[in-house]
């Protein structure tokens, strides 16, 4: 029986991110992309970049950002990178927390998405606290017992300037498995959605490239293991088109049971990175096949329609009236009968 356990050493701290070895550009839309995908079996697989936004640079460190706040639960995060290294601390200390309190009752999923949300929120307020009510020595308690000393109007506006505190843009794909089987849950700045109907999500400046992928194949969440395989490594790859979105792949798996999570070896994503190659080099032969009969198809087309029209356009031979035959450059307009 496995048992629920929190790892201490997941998550490891550098106070230098922009220090880490890595491709530098500058900042644009949140970059990366992160894939998870269900398949038969009550299994989940994974995939992600390595792909980081730091301030007004982005780099691509050679660390993994897939993280697991318990063995049966995975997070991968996509935008500003500092906050988003905020908000795991807190949801790291919050599962260590929930397993202590409850060794023996598995995290819910859901909890843990509806936890990184509530945390996400709880930071945007004190970040809006610092920056508006911060330089007036006040705090959101203070400002709100203090609010019949003001003017109508500044309370208004200060609490507009709270409520609609810009935040960076983040998104973080968790999954995992808990007693009621596999679930995937997005999260953004905004919201919280379930993606367990369509068995599969995407987040970051790739996501479309990479959902598009899924839709294409038909995916279910009852696929076949190894097309499932096939499939999330090439839904990263199709993303990597995408601007922001690093070449370096990080892959994990986990299921049928609980705690199951372990990441898949470079060595197994190398072998499969050679079936995705071939059967794109396959793929590029069919495509250069069918051009060169749809070029073939619609010359013919073309002189098919060039003959028609020469057909069409030809002048008409006259007849001798002499001997009844045909006399080129003559017409029967009536021209020369008597009058």
């Amino acid at each position: 029986m496995r048992l629920q356990r929190f790892d201490k050493n997941a998550l490891v701290y550098d106070p230098y991110p922009s220090l880490l070895p890595g491709k530098v550009k500058y900042k644009g839309v949140i970059v990366t992309v992160c894939v998870a995908a269900m398949c038969a079996g009550n299994i989940l697989l994974g995939a992600s970049d390595r792909m980081l936004t730091a301030g007004d640079v982005e780099f691509e460190p050679e660390s993994p950002k897939i993280y697991n706040p318990t063995n049966s639960i995975v997070v991968m995060v996509a935008g500003e990178s500092s906050l988003q290294m905020e908000i795991m601390y807190r949801v790291y200390r919050w599962a260590a927390e929930q397993i202590k309190e409850k060794p023996q009752d598995w995290v819910p999923v859901g909890a843990l998405a509806r936890e990184y949300h509530r945390t996400y929120q709880s930071i945007k307020s004190e970040y809006a606290e610092a920056r508006v009510l911060g330089p007036l020595a006040l705090t959101l308690d203070s400002f709100i017992k203090r609010q019949k000393e003001m003017a109508d109007s500044i309370v208004k506006d200060m609490t507009s300037a709270i409520v609609n505190f810009e935040m960076p843009g983040i998104e973080a794909i968790i999954t995992g498995i808990d007693t009621t089987g596999a679930h995937i849950y997005v999260v953004t700045n905004s919201e919280i959605a379930c993606r367990d109907a369509i068995g599969f999500a995407a987040i970051g400046v790739g996501y479309w490239h990479a959902n598009s992928q899924f839709m294409f194949a038909g995916h279910n969440r009852v696929r076949p293991l190894p097309e499932t395989l096939l499939l999330t490594y090439a839904a990263k790859k199709r993303a990597e088109v995408a601007p922001g979105v690093g070449v370096g792949t990080d892959m994990f798996t986990m299921g049928p049971e609980l705690g199951s999570y372990s990441t898949i070896l470079p060595g197994v994503i190398e072998d499969v990175d050679k079936i995705y190659k071939g059967t794109r080099k396959r793929s590029e032969a069919s495509v250069k096949k069918a051009n060169a009969e749809v070029n073939k198809y619609v010359e013919q087309l073309s002189k098919a329609a060039a003959a028609q029209e020469q057909r069409t356009t030809s002048p008409k031979p006259t007849t001798d009236k002499a001997n009844g035959k045909e006399a080129p450059g003559e017409t029967n307009s009536g021209a020369g009968k008597p009058n």
